[in-house]
């Protein structure tokens, strides 16, 4: 039995909550096996977990952009800062939390529908993107679909554009997160890398 098959038959077979596989895994299926070791490592999470690093935040120019950007709680324009991520798993979902140089901001994933299909929802506080994973050129991408805000349809319009990508240089994970605005262009890109904490949290 190959290891796809052995994952398919995990998948088939359901599991308790506590057993089931994380959610990348469940988003991605066999697929998740084709990531980047280091990106796959990240997302292996079965209880809590922080990641640390140091990134490099560059903003847009619009007034409009800055606003949002505040609003959503993206960090300050900055140049090699410390970062962390702390990952927490609850059930079926994923409570992520972002710490750029002492500017925190929180989402919450979740798979979107059906397991294996690379659909995720992700949430800040009344806005929820629905994201597409892909895998391409050795990078897990997340472009955004659909989004909605207090649960209503945002239209195609202003629905916000994201540029993002995760991989591994080096062994090392790495990330490059661009979002934009039709009409407003760049609000935020973020680059950097990250490596596990070993000490418990």
């Amino acid at each position: 039995m190959t290891d796809r098959t052995a994952a398919a038959l995990t998948f088939a077979s359901g599991t308790d909550a506590d057993d089931a596989p994380c959610l990348f895994h469940r988003a991605l299926g066999a697929r998740f096996d084709d990531l980047p070791q280091a990106v796959r490592d990240l997302h292996t999470i079965t209880d809590k977990r922080r990641w640390q690093g140091h990134a490099s935040v560059t903003r847009g120019k619009s007034g409009i952009g800055s606003l949002i950007c505040r609003i959503v709680g993206f960090p300050p324009e900055a140049v090699d800062i410390p970062v962390s991520v702390t990952i927490e798993r609850r059930g079926d979902t994923e409570v992520w939390c972002r710490d750029f140089g002492g500017k925190a901001f929180k989402s919450v994933l979740c798979l979107r529908d059906t397991e294996q299909r690379g659909h995720i929802t992700e949430r800040f506080g009344v806005m929820a993107f629905d994201i597409d994973l892909k895998l391409e050129d050795g990078r897990l991408h997340f472009p955004v679909s659909r989004g909605r805000i207090l649960g209503l349809p945002m239209p195609r319009a202003v629905l916000p554009v994201s540029q993002a990508s995760e991989f591994e240089t080096d062994g090392q994970f790495h990330f490059d997160v661009q979002v934009s605005l039709p009409g407003v262009g760049v609000l935020v890109r973020y680059q950097g890398h990250l490596s596990p904490v070993q000490s418990d949290i």
